[in-house]
């Protein structure tokens, strides 16, 4: 469920109010204050930078334009201080020339706001609207790395594979170094969470290759095990041998540019775009994996002929 301006706030009943005072929405400070410092259980930072976005230029404007704002001042310099930094851990930054309210009718009055709420309109939508569209197209574009439902469910806990995955969408933009470094993570853990399910032991010493192929080989996803010699067959070979190839790429690619091994030198090339590349193959081989280790009429789960 996507994460709303309204679930900023919680319904708060007045113990001495009359007895069909309606509940009144209070701001959820803790969850604010927290966010400032780090993603919040079960809030994506996208949703919650485009619900504090939302509700700021919801109540600049009603202050602008009359009053009827929910917000106290420094209500509105704590969502405005936390909107900052979670647009920075999506890197992003927030363009607007007040702290507040007190400040912003300041700003208002040196900048021919003073009795035109046309003009003050036209002040939010500057400040608010281009980062707005910047969010919006932000949620609409495909995610670098999503896991489906179903891959997910076939772990009795998938929060190691979760935990890599929101590391993976607040680095892409942000860190694409450190992204790469955690695609090359993601796979790793996908691979010791398969073989711990299907029950195969493995080293802690293992490289990432030889975790790869040990796990394809437990549900029977290696190239070697497809012997049958039909065109179908063949296409199959061929692209469980690929994904296996991309994934040691992928450590390769971590390998260079990663932010780990005390380098000498930053790589400066490093852009988004190779952080997409790795965090895509990455996922792709995970829900491969997980999809197959959670099918119940997947390969590995028929008997072997005797």
């Amino acid at each position: 469920m996507t994460f709303t301006q309204e679930d900023l706030f919680d319904d708060v009943n007045d113990p001495l109010a009359p007895w069909d005072h309606l509940p009144h929405a209070e701001l959820r400070v803790g969850l604010i204050d927290g966010l400032r410092t780090g993603p919040a259980p079960d809030v994506d930072d996208l949703d919650a930078a485009i619900a504090m976005a939302e509700l700021l230029h919801a109540e600049y404007m009603s202050y602008g334009t009359g009053g009827g704002q929910r917000l106290t001042g420094a209500q509105a310099v704590l969502t405005q201080r936390t909107l900052r930094a979670v647009l920075a851990r999506l890197g992003l930054s927030l363009g607007v020339p007040w702290r507040d309210f007190e400040s912003f009718r300041s700003y208002w009055l040196s900048h021919g706001g003073h009795g035109s709420w046309a003009a003050r309109r036209q002040m939010v939508a500057t400040a608010f609207d281009p980062l707005l569209v910047q969010l919006y197209k932000k949620k609409d574009e495909p995610h670098p790395s999503s896991v489906s439902a179903p891959a997910l469910d076939a772990l009795g806990d998938a929060s190691a594979i979760q935990d890599h995955l929101r590391r993976l969408a607040l680095s892409v933009d942000s860190d694409p170094r450190l992204a790469v470094s955690v695609a090359k993570d993601l796979v790793e853990s996908t691979a010791k969470l398969v073989l711990r399910e299907r029950r195969v032991s493995y080293s802690y010493k293992d490289d990432l290759p030889a975790l790869v192929s040990r796990a394809q080989k437990a549900l029977r996803l290696h190239a070697q095990g497809v012997d049958e010699a039909t065109d179908e067959a063949k296409s199959l070979k061929t692209i469980l041998g690929s994904l296996a190839r991309l994934t040691q790429g992928v450590t390769e690619l971590r390998n260079q540019i990663g932010v780990g091994h005390g380098r000498e030198s930053v790589p400066t090339w490093v852009r988004p775009r190779h952080a997409r590349l790795a965090a895509g193959a990455a996922t792709t081989w995970c829900n491969l994996m997980l999809e197959t280790l959670g099918d119940p009429e997947a390969p590995w789960r028929i008997p072997p002929a005797s």
